[in-house]
């Protein structure tokens, strides 16, 4: 509202801020907006993948229903559970001596499916951020810096390893340590 009475908010300003509106993202928050702010939050999507991994990947995986707000450390218990009582499932998807079990996760919103909701915010973060940007230069202020240089990699933040000791225990009762069988 300040920004309405600056002598380049007509010329210079309103455009891009106008811009908002045409991205298709921002035009979804605006109408979610009240929901959000006021009685909820964004309906995810969540899907995952269960299998096992040697640093480079994933070697093998399976699909496994992970719920948009179950964590990744509950979706492994109940995949451990799973594997102790399906020996099948176990022996196509559990670790063997060289690998370690592994979920990757994806959430996405309804509005944008074919988009992960984590690049869905970096794109959004970087538009609004543009945005500010030439705002704060108009107003005579410097560009913001949008490098992003904290981001993490999306797939180390979408992939979740564990500890292969740690299945052999709780799901075979073998200790690898010791090559023992728990009884």
């Amino acid at each position: 509202m300040e920004l309405q009475r600056h002598p380049d908010y007509k010329p210079k300003l309103r455009p891009v801020v106008g811009s908002l509106c045409q991205d298709s993202l921002f035009a979804v928050l605006q109408r979610k907006r009240d929901f959000i702010v006021h009685h909820g939050m964004l309906d995810l999507l969540s899907s995952g993948i269960v299998g096992t991994t040697e640093g480079r990947g994933v070697k093998i995986g399976i699909p496994f229903q992970v719920l948009p707000y179950e964590s990744s450390n509950e979706a492994y218990e109940r995949f451990k559970s799973v594997c102790r009582m399906d020996k099948f499932i176990r022996s196509l998807a559990g670790p063997d001596c060289d690998s370690w079990p592994c979920i990757i996760r994806h959430w996405k919103i309804r509005e944008f499916p074919d988009s992960d909701l984590l690049d869905v915010c970096i794109s959004a973060w970087r538009k609004m951020g543009t945005i500010l940007s030439t705002v704060l230069e108009v107003l005579g202020g410097e560009q913001l810096d949008l490098s992003l240089s904290c981001r993490h990699d999306p797939e180390k933040v979408r992939m979740i390893e564990f500890s292969q000791q740690d299945f052999f225990i709780t799901v075979d009762g073998i200790d690898l340590s010791n090559n023992l069988r728990k009884s």
